[in-house]
């Protein structure tokens, strides 16, 4: 790790949770670095969303620390002025208008250029005159997401961020992430789809039963199966038979 992105890198480190005698994430640590995408992939009840919220402080970790550029947040209003955040299923007020949301994301935005670029990316413009309750889930999440993205805050925190869109729609979308990620932001996405994580994340964490059972590039995942050719879904279920074959 380059001296920069240790200065602005996020830092998990033994992050654990508990709902009561159920242990959700297990002494979970990566890091996440400025300028890359972070994809948290993993089965259904593998501790994703769990994994997310700890960092963000909406639950409380029985243990573990979350560092960014080398410093401790703490508390919530630390980690507040750190992250933006794409909650999983999140609503809009049906009553506001999508330029009403718009214009009060970019009260705090990042630079102008790239707000007008992540616009286009996102399709914004031709549902301005809208309000958000007669949006579809698509067009939706292509306005919550402007809004997260649009937010300056040097990390960006998305739960399931695709799952509405077609290929066709991820296209921009993927640009968008992107173009954030290219200005500096580090992103970190939980994300259903595995084809989806190969296509954009630099790095990946893969969970299973809280626990993280591996960490790194694609590539990296599949040489750890011993197949560098094999699809990072050929990957992922390799992992997890090992891992079922050594419990």
């Amino acid at each position: 790790m380059t001296e920069r992105q240790h200065s602005s890198s996020l830092e998990v480190a033994g992050l654990t949770v508990r709902a009561r005698e159920r242990l959700l994430v297990d002494q979970v640590s990566f890091s996440a670095r400025a300028g890359e995408i972070t994809a948290v992939i993993g089965p259904n009840g593998a501790g994703k969303t769990s994994l997310l919220e700890a960092m963000l402080g909406l639950q409380e970790p029985e243990a573990g620390e979350v560092r960014y550029a080398g410093k401790p947040l703490a508390s919530f209003a630390e980690r507040a002025r750190a992250f933006a955040y794409l909650p999983d299923q999140s609503e809009l007020p049906s009553e506001v208008s999508v330029r009403t949301l718009v214009e009060q994301a970019v009260r705090n935005a990042r630079a102008n250029a790239l707000l007008v670029e992540l616009r286009g990316l996102l399709g914004i413009e031709p549902l301005l005159s809208l309000g958000a309750g007669v949006l579809s889930r698509g067009e939706r999440q292509r306005v919550q997401l402007f809004c997260a993205l649009s937010l300056e805050r040097p990390l960006v925190v998305l739960d399931e961020p695709f799952s509405p869109f077609d290929p066709l729609q991820l296209r921009g979308v993927f640009q968008a992430l992107r173009l954030v990620a290219g200005g500096g932001a580090g992103i970190v996405a939980s994300i259903h789809q595995l084809a989806d994580a190969e296509r954009i994340a630099d790095r990946i964490l893969l969970l299973a039963d809280g626990k993280a059972l591996a960490f790194g590039t694609a590539s990296e995942l599949k040489g750890a199966v011993g197949n560098v050719d094999s699809t990072l879904e050929e990957a992922f279920v390799a992992l997890l038979e090992a891992r079922s074959r050594a419990a």
